[in-house]
């Protein structure tokens, strides 16, 4: 049985409940507590627990200052977020700053026990980047079987994410976590949902973008004329460029020039009705084979999410735009059905490719 002692920085009393009570006590480990974060900075500090497991969004100071304040003062205790979706961009700023992982609520009591053994077994916490972020190592040069892992994780976050999509029937909220999830999936410094005007190629509207700076995603009402989302909408394909040349509408949002872009239309039934777009900085790395796999596929789930909200608001009298090929709820909803089906049978490859690459290393 294990003898370590783990901190909980946590302000919802069930969360710690559960827990300390479900997972972390009857495994062996010593529990303390708190419920915000300038607590939990100076119990990290005087108790010096083996593990934390610290919530992003606290009181007086969250999970990011936390982390941030235990870098200022070198110490080394690894950290685990926890964080509900919707967060993980910030979650992955989080594992910047040091923290060895992250996990999302609603969590399984498996997930958190696993990730909870992981750490303490000596994952040293990521060093935070001194200049601009590295590229991500290159799939190619990468291990099989670690390239199968990331496979399973990212199609995990996905499906995720397109079931919380779906089920959102309140458009503004869909274009939120649309965006924030781009910035997740496609490891993106940048994302941009635009709807399209009355099913027009030509007229672009900007609902919603979220960059690094920015606390929370904004929701705009913009016209954009933005010429990579242009040829997206109009060629049906996600695109990539390596330089955002002539993006001076993004740039002018964003404050600055951007980088390497990637836009993938939102589709129903061989009709475009909006892109989404992903960017990294200036001389950041090309959005990747899987990066644009992912943006595909978050693309679907968000066309069908915001067709279906527009279609709900529509039915309530809310005044959302209307859209090209309406076909009703119960349509769409078969093409998740259809839609989820294809993902879970790519899993169930990718799953049986990594237990053979598994096997072939025990070997």
């Amino acid at each position: 049985m294990a003898e370590e002692t783990v901190l909980i920085v946590e302000d919802h009393r069930e969360n710690i409940v559960h827990l300390a009570n479900n997972i972390l006590k009857p495994n062996g480990y010593k529990v303390i507590t708190a419920m915000d974060g300038e607590q939990g900075l100076e119990r990290i500090l005087t108790d010096r627990p083996d593990l934390v497991i610290l919530d992003l969004n606290m009181p007086k100071m969250d999970g990011l200052e936390v982390l941030a304040a235990l870098q200022e003062r070198q110490v080394a205790t690894p950290v685990i977020l926890t964080t509900f979706y919707g967060s993980e961009q910030v979650a992955e700023q989080a594992l910047r700053l040091g923290a060895v992982d992250y996990v999302v609520k609603p969590y399984g009591v498996q997930d958190m026990l696993h990730a909870v053994e992981k750490a303490l077994a000596g994952h040293a916490p990521r060093p935070t980047p001194t200049r601009a972020r590295e590229p991500e190592e290159p799939h190619e040069t990468m291990p099989l079987i670690r390239q199968a892992e990331r496979w399973m994780r990212d199609m995990n976050i996905l499906t995720r994410i397109g079931k919380a999509l779906v089920a959102q029937l309140d458009l503004r909220k869909v274009c939120v976590r649309t965006v924030e999830a781009v910035l997740y999936i496609a490891r993106a410094d940048h994302a941009f949902l635009l709807l399209l005007n009355e099913g027009s190629h030509a007229n672009l509207c900007l609902c919603a973008t979220r960059g690094p700076d920015d606390r929370e995603v904004r929701l705009i009402d913009e016209a954009v004329e933005s010429e990579l989302a242009l040829r997206a909408a109009r060629s049906g394909r996600t695109l990539v460029e390596a330089e955002a040349r002539g993006e001076k509408a993004l740039a002018r949002i964003v404050g600055h020039p951007v980088g390497p872009l990637a836009a993938a239309p939102l589709r129903r039934d061989r009709e475009t009705f909006g892109v989404l777009i992903a960017t990294r900085p200036p001389g950041g790395p090309v959005f990747g084979e899987l990066d644009v796999a992912w943006l595909a596929g978050l693309a679907d789930y968000a066309a069908i999410g915001v067709r279906n909200a527009q279609l709900y608001e529509q039915s309530q009298g809310l005044g959302a735009r209307p859209g090209p090929g309406e076909r009703g709820i119960r349509d769409l909803h078969q093409e998740l059905e259809n839609l989820s089906a294809e993902l879970r049978a790519l899993g169930e490859r990718v799953q049986h490719l990594a237990a053979q690459l598994a096997g072939e290393d025990s070997a």
